[in-house]
């Protein structure tokens, strides 16, 4: 029972929730790091305002004997930030893209409580692209993918993958292969 529950936080490449038998899993993608750090530093550098709005108005603070107000105001101001990080990093964390060499699962994660997952099998695939905007996505070497299907759902979208034309390259491969499988039965 107790090592069940600790085995959720060990991250397995191998295997995910409705796996299909056979199935290998080729890739798990999530958001380029830095779509996560600029957040974080942000957050890091809000936790330094009640820091630097002690250093300025200590002695008013102290005259007007509003120290322990100012205490509990910080105590709120950190837990909000605590609070954010946590969603900010699970949500970064829950946002996942695998490939397998039967279908691409895009698992997005709005909000807590807010999940949507997409699943794309390979024999619908018709192209892949990649769309990289602005020279930090250039740089840093990450960009949108975005899959073309031959069904109702049109287009999928992800979002801030790195390194998007290694990740093309292997879909398009992945593709390939599936279709002359089934060329040859």
């Amino acid at each position: 029972m107790i090592r069940r529950l600790f085995s959720i936080f060990r991250e397995s490449t191998q295997s995910f929730h409705d796996q299909e038998a056979g199935e290998k899993v080729v890739l798990i993608l999530r958001r380029h790091y830095f779509t996560i750090l600029v957040p974080l530093i942000l957050l890091g550098l809000a936790g330094f305002v009640p820091v630097v709005a002690w250093t300025i108005f200590e002695m008013q603070l102290r005259i007007l004997g509003l120290t322990s107000l100012f205490f509990f105001v910080s105590s709120i101001w950190y837990l909000a930030l605590w609070l954010s990080t946590f969603y900010f990093l699970t949500i970064y964390i829950l946002n996942t893209v695998i490939v397998t060499d039967r279908r691409i699962i895009d698992n997005d994660q709005h909000g807590f409580f807010n999940r949507e997952v997409s699943e794309l099998h390979t024999y619908r695939v018709q192209d892949v692209s990649v769309h990289t905007n602005g020279i930090i996505e250039t740089f840093l070497s990450f960009g949108d993918i975005v899959v073309q299907t031959a069904a109702s759902e049109k287009q999928f979208v992800f979002h801030q993958i790195p390194e998007p034309e290694r990740v093309k390259d292997i879909v398009m491969k992945i593709v390939s292969e599936h279709r002359s499988k089934m060329r040859l039965s």
